[in-house]
C-alpha cells in the first residue's frame, strides 16, 4: 500500500479530538463526546491496520521468494525504533532534569516511562500522572508491537484471520468483563483488531470491500448512533472503544479507495492543513498536555493586557495560543530530529535489491512503501 495522504488527515482529526477532550472542562458537551469517539483510539484502530498491512504483504513476498522472515522482524524493529524513540526519550531527559516543575511523579517512576510500562502503573493506582498522563496510549501502542509481528508473520496463513478475529473478541470481552482494565493492551485489541482485520481484507481478499461497500457506512452510522446514545447517558452494551473502531474502518476504508468524487471527504480528507498536521500528529501529541503547563501563567498575564472585547474570551484565546505553540514544536522536532532520523529508515529496509537477481528485484519492486508515520 503507497502512501495515502488522506490517512494523515485521519491522524490529524484523532490528534485534534484528543486536543479537545484533555482542554475543555469536564461538563462540555465536546469533552463528553470526544471521551467516546476517543482519538486514542482512532489512532489504535490506524496502527492495526498500517503495521498489518505492511507485515502481511512482507510476508507474502518473502514467502513467494522464500526469503527468511527474521528479516523482516529485523527491520520493522528498527524502524520502529527510530520512528519512536528518538523525540519520546529526549523528551523524558529533558523532564526528568526538571522534575520538580512537572508536577509529576517522573522522577519517582521514570523506570515506568523509560520502559513504555506507565499504562500498567496507571492502571495500578487507579489514577493519572499529571501532565504525563496521556503516555499511556505510547505504552499500548509499544506493547502492541512487541507480539503482533510474531503473530502476523509466522502463524500459518489459514488461521491468521482467526487470530485477528480473536484479538478482536478479546478486547471487547475485556473492556465487558473488566471495565476498569481500559489501559491495559488487552482491553485495546478490539480497536488493533479491527485495523488488522481490514488490512487483511485488502491483502487476501480486496473483492469482498467492493461487494460489501455499502456495509462500512452502515457499521459507522449505527456506531455513531450508539455512540450517541451512550453520550445522552443510555445504557449501550457496546463499549465505545469498538463503536469508535467501526467508525474509523469506514473512514479508512473511504481513504484507501480515495473517495474524490464524495464532496465531503474531498473537501476534509484532501485537505492540506490536515495532512500537513497528520505529519506532525505524533508531536502534536506527545506535547499537547506539556506545553499549556508551563505556558498558563504567561499567557494569562499577557491576555489581561488585551481589550476588554477580547479578554472576555479568555478560555479560547489561552486554547488557541497553546495549539500554535504545539503545532510549532511539533513542527520543529518534526524538521529538526524526527525528519533527519528517519532518513535512516532507508538503510534498514524490509528486502534488498540485487542486481543480479531478479527475483529480488522483482521482490523489491512489488512491494508497497509505507509512510513515515509508520
Amino acid at each position: 500500500m503507497k502512501y495515502i495522504k488522506q490517512l494523515d488527515s485521519l491522524r490529524a482529526i484523532a490528534v485534534l479530538l484528543v486536543i479537545v477532550h484533555h482542554w475543555t472542562p469536564l461538563r462540555n458537551p465536546m469533552h463528553t463526546y470526544t471521551a467516546i469517539l476517543n482519538g486514542v483510539d482512532i489512532f489504535f484502530v490506524l496502527s492495526g491496520f498500517l503495521i498489518t498491512n505492511i507485515l502481511l504483504q512482507n510476508r507474502n513476498n518473502a514467502e513467494q521468494l522464500q526469503l527468511p522472515k527474521s528479516t523482516i522482524v529485523k527491520s520493522f524493529y528498527i524502524r520502529r525504533v527510530l520512528r519512536i524513540f528518538p523525540i519520546y526519550y529526549l523528551l523524558l531527559i529533558g523532564l526528568l532534569l526538571f522534575a520538580g516543575t512537572t508536577g509529576t511523579t517522573i522522577k519517582e517512576n521514570f523506570i515506568y516511562y523509560a520502559t513504555y510500562t506507565v499504562n500498567i502503573y496507571f492502571f495500578n493506582i487507579q489514577g493519572w500522572d499529571g501532565m504525563l498522563s496521556h503516555l499511556w496510549s505510547l505504552s499500548v501502542e509499544e506493547q502492541f508491537y512487541l507480539f503482533w509481528p510474531w503473530l502476523m508473520l509466522f502463524t500459518k496463513k489459514r488461521w491468521l484471520l482467526p487470530v485477528i478475529v480473536f484479538s478482536f473478541g478479546v478486547g471487547l470481552v475485556a473492556q465487558l468483563l473488566l471495565p476498569h482494565a481500559g489501559l491495559l493492551t488487552f482491553s485495546c485489541l478490539d480497536a488493533f483488531g479491527a485495523g488488522a482485520f481490514l488490512a487483511w481484507l485488502l491483502v487476501y481478499n480486496p473483492q469482498v470491500l467492493v461487494r460489501t461497500k455499502l456495509l462500512w457506512p452502515i457499521l459507522a452510522a449505527v456506531s455513531f448512533g450508539l455512540q450517541l446514545l451512550l453520550m445522552f447517558g443510555y445504557p449501550v452494551q457496546i463499549p465505545s472503544r469498538t463503536l469508535t473502531a467501526l467508525i474509523t474502518l469506514w473512514v479508512i476504508v473511504m481513504c484507501v479507495k480515495k473517495q474524490q468524487k464524495a464532496w465531503l471527504f474531498n473537501v476534509v480528507f484532501n485537505n492540506p492543513i490536515l495532512v500537513f498536521l497528520g505529519k506532525i500528529s505524533y508531536g502534536i501529541y506527545l506535547y499537547h498536555l506539556i506545553i499549556p503547563h508551563y505556558t498558563y501563567d504567561f499567557l494569562y498575564n499577557i491576555n489581561r493586557l488585551l481589550p476588554d472585547g477580547i479578554s472576555k474570551y479568555h478560555f479560547y484565546v489561552y486554547r488557541l495560543q497553546n495549539l500554535a505553540l504545539v503545532i510549532l514544536a511539533a513542527y520543529l522536532s518534526w524538521w529538526l530530529i524526527e525528519q533527519p532520523v528517519l532518513q535512516l529508515k532507508k538503510h534498514f529496509k524490509y528486502r534488498k535489491s540485487s542486481a543480479t537477481n531478479t527475483k529480488k528485484v522483482v521482490y523489491q519492486s512489488a512491494l508497497t512503501g509505507e509512510t513515515m508515520n509508520n
